[in-house]
């Protein structure tokens, strides 16, 4: 059986602590990513979105920090082989700080990379901290209000469909996936910002 099979099973049986702690496994490293999302719109049918949100933000943010530490104890390493892309984000967070930690925290944007990153600039750990915080205690509200009001009909709609009608839905998903991780996205928020 697998560890997130396990966590899930604990989740399911435990309720809020048990998501809190699948949610602190599930981002404690960016080396092991395990999907959250899905858990936590299922249990929106049976337990309280909020407290879903609440317990599973705070699990989250923790588990994310793991990032932030790996970036300060590797600075040195890191700014030698990725020193355009840090220069690239300490600019950015020049301007916009906090905020860009909660849109990461909030989306499906990379938030460990830019934790690993934060660590590296030795950003303000409270302000870093808070910001993922809300983020991702507001995301996870909002998965599990979803799966409160459209689990039912989301479950019958995919259950209704054959192997072949999921795989036709899944190729675009496959194909805009590859496609954005193959972007070297410095490069272009780089040109974009020469242009402004």
């Amino acid at each position: 059986m697998s560890i997130w099979v396990w966590l899930e099973g604990l989740a399911y049986s435990y309720g809020y602590p048990g998501v809190f702690l699948l949610a602190l496994m599930c981002n404690l490293t960016f080396f092991l990513p395990a999907p959250l999302v899905v858990p936590i719109y299922a249990m929106g049918v049976t337990h309280s979105p909020l407290l879903l949100g609440l317990s599973s933000g705070v699990g989250s943010a923790i588990g994310e920090f793991s990032s932030y530490f790996i970036g300060k104890s590797g600075s040195e390493i890191i700014m030698d082989r990725y020193g355009r892309q840090v220069d690239f984000t300490r600019r950015l967070l020049e301007r916009h700080g906090a905020f860009l930690v909660f849109l990461f925290a909030l989306t499906p944007l990379p938030d460990d990379l830019l934790l690993v990153t934060y660590g590296v600039i030795n950003y303000d750990l409270r302000k870093a901290f808070s910001a993922m915080l809300l983020g991702k205690i507001l995301m996870n509200a909002i998965v599990a209000y979803a799966g409160k009001y459209s689990f039912e009909f989301v479950w019958g709609s995919v259950v209704s469909l054959s192997l072949f009608q999921l795989l036709l839905l899944g190729i675009p998903v496959v194909v805009v996936a590859a496609y954005l991780m193959r972007q070297d996205w410095t490069d272009l928020l780089l040109r974009l910002e020469d242009e402004e």
